[in-house]
């Protein structure tokens, strides 16, 4: 089921329909549906749609041979060389080629993207088809345009980093399911909409089992495979990602987890931040200058290095059981972790509207804390005024007690420009009476799991 991905649907709409033809670059994580994306843009644009081949020169120009030939239902032609194909291409004359896993030609005979270049120099960019490259090793498609010797570099017209759904996206993938059920699957299977196939039809407990746990799980090697994919050797890179799942998220705490000397995580951090796509970096909203923290972008590479990868061994003697009690002990800490997740989501797109009355102006957004250990779960800078407020997932109503400790954390807000700091309160059960009494006395606002429902279901297109 193709889903969500409008906006981005629109962006490469509004390129195609530009009066000359457009070079896009489109790349992002592999499972994160492109293909899909681009096949349902190709199928609307009358388009021709090649996929490169793990192979050699000659089987991949044999196989987009065949590819065309089935497209265009005309003969096969043998190509011996791309300016072959690309000559090929200009009498079938298509509005849009689209070249899927172009990583793999520039891997496998890196001449292919200069014929590219000089047939786009020379013909295609004043009157040729639209050509949109596609690839699923972001640290090679970005080199594509990489200073003055990359290939493309000062040619590209349209570039889409195509990135996880955020969990509006995700709400689409189960419509029928609580807001609560939807916020647990997106808290296991992430943002990818292909490990929710492994999900759909199934209790939570049945679908974490037979994605990740089982002897035939599909997703039990999936973030290895990724690493292996991307890295030759991805030992140090599994290790740091296992530490952030571990809680560990400071760069020093980081170091001395893995064991290596000040400074020396720097070119790891820095791939698996802008070459993988799977962590980010967080400053304080509102704080002082200090060490960041790395978090993962996705809730679901977060849930495998928590609960999954050192479980492996256990799962490999078949104890598929014991493992699911283990995670199931803590999977609610987890799902409180990717809960704030959730509301950051739901606040961004309110932007331009209201909550609770209030207009929504943010201009940043984010968790605080400071030298001593005090934190603020989500922090929301507008142009007129500061939110600071707590995020709960607890089972009960909150009480007045969290309300008294969040405001006795506002002074310590380093930041504000001396805006007013409204608090807050998300919990997924509401606030207790005493709490909202509490609460409306330092003139805050609250959200529960419904008024999260409506905010979502508002932004719908």
């Amino acid at each position: 089921m193709f889903v969500d991905r409008q906006r981005e649907t629109r962006d490469l709409e509004s390129l195609l329909d530009h009066p000359t033809p457009q070079l896009i670059r489109v790349y992002g994580r592999r499972r994160i549906g492109k293909t899909e994306l681009l096949r349902n843009l190709v199928r609307d644009a009358t388009g021709i749609f090649l996929t490169a081949d793990e192979a050699d020169r000659r089987l991949q120009l044999e196989s987009m041979s065949d590819q065309l030939a089935q497209q265009t239902r005309s003969l096969r032609r043998p190509y011996r060389s791309w300016d072959a194909l690309l000559d090929h291409l200009e009498e079938v004359a298509p509005r849009v080629i689209v070249f899927d896993e172009f990583q793999r030609i520039l891997s496998t005979d890196p001449q292919a993207v200069t014929r590219l270049q000089a047939r786009w120099d020379a013909r295609w960019r004043v009157s040729g088809p639209n050509v949109i490259l596609c690839g699923s090793s972001i640290g090679m498609m970005q080199r594509l345009t990489e200073g003055r010797r990359g290939p493309l570099y000062g040619r590209l017209t349209g570039n889409l980093h195509l990135l996880p759904f955020d969990y509006q996206g995700v709400r689409l993938l189960y419509p029928t399911s609580s807001e609560e059920e939807r916020i647990r699957r997106y808290a296991v299977f992430g943002g990818t909409p292909f490990y929710h196939t492994f999900s759909q039809g199934l209790s939570l407990e049945a679908s974490v089992k037979r994605a990740f746990l089982d002897r035939t799980a599909p997703l039990a090697d999936e973030p290895q495979d990724l690493l292996r994919f991307e890295l030759q050797s991805p030992t140090r890179h599994n290790s740091i990602l296992y530490e952030i799942g571990q809680g560990i998220h400071r760069l020093s705490d980081l170091e001395s987890r893995v064991g290596v000397q000040k400074g020396g995580l720097g070119p790891y951090l820095e791939i698996l931040r802008d070459d993988l796509d799977l962590i980010e970096m967080e400053t304080p909203v509102c704080g002082v200058k200090r060490p960041a923290r790395y978090v993962f972008r996705d809730p679901f590479f977060e849930f495998y290095y928590r609960f999954v990868f050192a479980r492996r061994p256990q799962l490999e003697l078949g104890r598929t059981d014991a493992v699911w009690r283990q995670i199931a002990a803590d999977l609610e800490g987890h799902v409180g972790r990717v809960f704030e997740r959730v509301v950051r989501n739901a606040f961004r797109l309110a932007q331009g509207r209201q909550i609770a009355g209030l207009p929504v102006e943010i201009t940043e957004m984010g968790r605080w804390w400071n030298r001593t250990g005090a934190e603020i779960d989500l922090v929301v800078r507008g142009r007129h005024e500061v939110w600071a407020g707590e995020v709960k997932w607890g089972t009960h109503p909150v009480g007045p007690e969290v309300v008294h400790e969040l405001v006795e954390k506002l002074p310590l807000l380093e930041r504000t420009d001396n805006l007013p700091v409204r608090p807050f309160v998300v919990a997924r059960n509401g606030l207790s009476s005493a709490g909202n009494l509490e609460l409306r006395r330092v003139q805050g606002f609250s959200l529960d799991l419904a008024g999260l429902d409506r905010l979502f279901d508002q932004a719908a297109p």
